[in-house]
């Protein structure tokens, strides 16, 4: 008998914890919900005060492909306007990584991805340059391929550059855009279909967007682009 009334017991405890639990689940979700509306209607805001549009949900862009390596990828809204010649995007997205912890089990991260993106005018070759990993610097010390060199030791040294064209690469980096990535003051970059790309791992705001496609707008003035 004193075992049934334990049993009882305990069964109205789990019961009780699992309606808790259930009921601090549906109260997170709420608040994830209407922070995400605040951020929605706080991109609107921005767009319709500096005449850009805005966009919600995942889209079928033309640079969207270019991402299609990040497991997970969406975005979840984009803005789009033009400066000066450029017509831009500025997208806020998300995609997955995964990894191993001590105990051997697989978790997922989600990791937030700010896209700028500038369609330029004209014909513009496939490019793009980011930071050597330890990996490409291996590779590069023993001799091995990694990447296109343009002749600059410390830029080549830090930097890899992929392209098919080896002379537009050199053309492309300019004494000023080499001195801007060695001072730290050039993001890293793409091009491909005419769109030049900058990537930043963080949530797009409203306060983002401008100093966001600044800098795109001076990397395409220094890569060639008329203002």
């Amino acid at each position: 008998m004193g075992f049934l009334v334990f049993m009882l017991i305990l069964l109205f405890v789990m019961g009780v914890m699992g309606a808790g639990i259930t009921v601090l689940f549906r109260a997170l979700r709420t608040a994830q919900i209407k922070v995400e509306r605040r951020r929605r209607d706080a991109l609107y805001a921005w767009t319709m005060a500096n005449g850009w549009r805005m966009h919600e949900g995942d889209a079928a862009t033309r640079w969207r492909p270019r991402l299609a390596h990040l497991r997970g990828f969406r975005m979840r809204r984009l803005a789009y306007g033009t400066i000066g010649v450029l017509p831009m995007t500025a997208a806020d997205c998300r995609y997955e990584t995964t990894t191993t912890n001590a105990e051997g089990q697989a978790q997922r991260t989600e990791v937030n991805l700010s896209v700028f993106v500038a369609a330029l005018p004209g014909a513009w070759p496939e490019i793009s340059v980011g930071n050597r990993r330890l990996g490409s610097r291996m590779v590069r010390a023993l001799g091995g391929h990694s990447g296109v060199e343009i002749g600059h030791p410390g830029f080549d040294r830090r930097f890899r550059v992929e392209t098919a064209d080896p002379y537009a690469a050199r053309a492309l980096l300019s004494p000023a855009l080499v001195d801007a990535h060695l001072r730290g003051q050039a993001p890293n970059w793409s091009i491909s279909g005419g769109e030049l790309m900058v990537l930043e791992t963080r949530r797009l705001t409203p306060e983002r967007i401008p100093p966001g496609v600044e800098r795109l707008r001076w990397l395409a003035a220094v890569l060639g682009v008329p203002s």
